[in-house]
């Protein structure tokens, strides 16, 4: 495994002529490149509050003036069918769930591998709506390998993701944490949450499901470079503030899995959480000092920001694909993996997120008292991928969204919708227009008053409750199954009649 060794050569492949990265970020890869060493652990600065969304975007419009928020997840446009979908869909800017200049749309990872992909999904985005990007890398920006990171001299995945976090910046695109939308009523903050998958999610009582997961093929444990385990869990536990630790949490090293990535990811974290933590307190003492009673700060219309956290891994079992009761704290094997493929359910469980990811998105608000109840009106919202199993729901007061365009033959199969779109999840302009009792119980508010946050349609198992329940699925994948053997057959002919 790899650190980032031979960091001088990302100097001659961004002077490359083929290179899509500017040379003019050189000297900023090289330092964000050599913070990532264990080594060599960096102290962030506190983000000063007055300097939270002051700033603009690559057009000139402050963040405090964002009016709409959407979220997609798992672009993939390195599939041809997907980059069309992208194309066509920002060029249809009359349909109803368009972000636009004022707006703001949420891709919770996935685009690509390749950072000219990644680079042209932005530009069409960018170019065809003007609107405001936020992103998180996922499990396939981490992947290296291939001729393109080989012209840039990038050898392992942090590195790689440094260089996805560079393209970003040189484009516009926010990759940390803002408050936005403070002009207008239902401000929201947005905080991203990066992560990797340790096992803390595996499925109870699966675990003859997963007996071939060592040789399972799973492409990340082949395109993905990650340090040691022990240079890891030393840098971690050498932090003050390491008070967490997947080692308690009983998670078995199956030699693929590198454990101890997300305590390391979940450290990094900390700045930001540590700043959106800072508006909540002091709006708080602001409020109480300027008016005494904070009912009274209702009244008047004054809110607390609502709160949007995203990641790409999933953050908790319930979010899993096969979960289908949220409110059930023990996963119902024999009636729940009824479908062909439980071993996939089980393998992949390990591989699909961690629950640090949940113990830092519920972290960040303080701790609501009895005579204090202003944060019960705090509408917190996270949004995932990943999976490609589409997902709306609220869990102890939380909604997690999940909504994929996912993979074109997952969409012929019914597991995604085919009408699948951008999802408008926040207004930060709206005034509520009816009354509390009436709000969706699954939004995420509980007990305050839900106006930021735009209803959606409750969803747990898409491929279950629209997409044809059972017999669909079964049905699709025999199909499947057999329209792959037949392409196999056909090239075997093409490769015998063309030797």
């Amino acid at each position: 495994m790899v650190w980032c060794r031979n960091v001088a050569s990302f100097g001659c492949a961004f002077s490359s002529k083929n290179s899509i990265i500017s040379s003019s970020v050189k000297s900023n890869f090289i330092t964000a490149a050599q913070s990532f060493q264990p080594g060599i652990p960096r102290r962030e600065s506190t983000i000063l509050r007055n300097s939270i969304g002051s700033s603009v975007n690559s057009f000139g419009r402050p963040v405090s003036d964002i009016e709409n928020i959407y979220v997609i997840s798992d672009l993939h446009t390195d599939k041809i069918e997907n980059l069309d979908w992208l194309k066509e869909r920002c060029k249809n800017r009359r349909m109803q769930q368009t972000p636009g200049q004022n707006d703001a749309l949420i891709i919770a990872g996935d685009i690509s591998h390749a950072l000219s992909k990644i680079e042209e999904t932005f530009s069409i985005i960018k170019d065809e709506l003007s609107c405001h990007v936020f992103f998180i890398w996922g499990n396939h920006e981490a992947w290296t390998g291939g001729q393109e990171m080989d012209s840039l001299g990038i050898e392992s995945s942090l590195e790689k993701i440094v260089a996805v976090k560079e393209l970003c910046k040189k484009m516009g695109v926010r990759t940390e944490f803002e408050l936005v939308g403070n002009s207008y009523q239902n401000p929201v903050c947005i905080l991203p949450i990066e992560s990797w998958y340790d096992g803390t999610l595996a499925l109870e009582g699966c675990e003859d499901l997963c007996s071939k997961f060592s040789s399972w093929p799973w492409v990340d444990f082949i395109r993905c470079e990650w340090p040691d385990q022990d240079s890891l869990m030393q840098w971690c536990l050498s932090e003050d503030n390491a008070s967490f630790s997947i080692l308690d949490k009983g998670v078995e090293n199956t030699g693929r899995i590198p454990l101890g990535l997300t305590n390391w990811f979940a450290l990094k974290n900390n700045k930001s959480i540590s700043a959106a933590k800072e508006i909540y307190n002091d709006w708080i003492d602001a409020a109480k000092q300027v008016n005494g009673e904070v009912i009274e700060m209702r009244s008047a219309g004054q809110r607390l920001p609502g709160l949007i956290t995203y990641s790409h891994f999933l953050p908790n079992k319930v979010t899993l694909p096969d979960w289908k009761d949220p409110h059930c704290e023990v996963f119902q094997r024999d009636e729940w993996l009824d479908h062909p493929v439980p071993e996939v359910s089980a393998k992949f469980a390990k591989v699909s997120g961690s629950v640090l990811i949940d113990e830092q998105i519920r972290s960040i608000l303080p701790s609501v008292s009895d005579t204090d109840d202003l944060l019960r009106s705090v509408q917190h919202l996270h949004i995932f991928g990943h999976s490609h199993r589409p997902k709306d729901f609220v869990y102890n007061g939380i909604r997690y969204v999940h909504n994929p365009l996912g993979k074109p033959a997952e969409r012929a199969m019914n597991m995604i919708s085919n009408e699948v779109d951008f999802q408008l999840v926040w207004d930060c302009t709206k005034s509520l227009s009816k009354p509390v009792s009436d709000v969706p119980e699954y939004m995420s508010y509980s007990g305050g008053i839900g106006v930021g946050e735009v209803p959606g349609e409750r969803v747990i198992r898409f491929w279950e409750e629209k997409g044809g329940g059972l017999k669909s699925l079964s049905r699709n994948m025999k199909h499947r199954r057999q329209r792959k053997k037949l392409a196999f057959k056909r090239l075997l002919r093409d490769k015998k009649e063309n030797p």
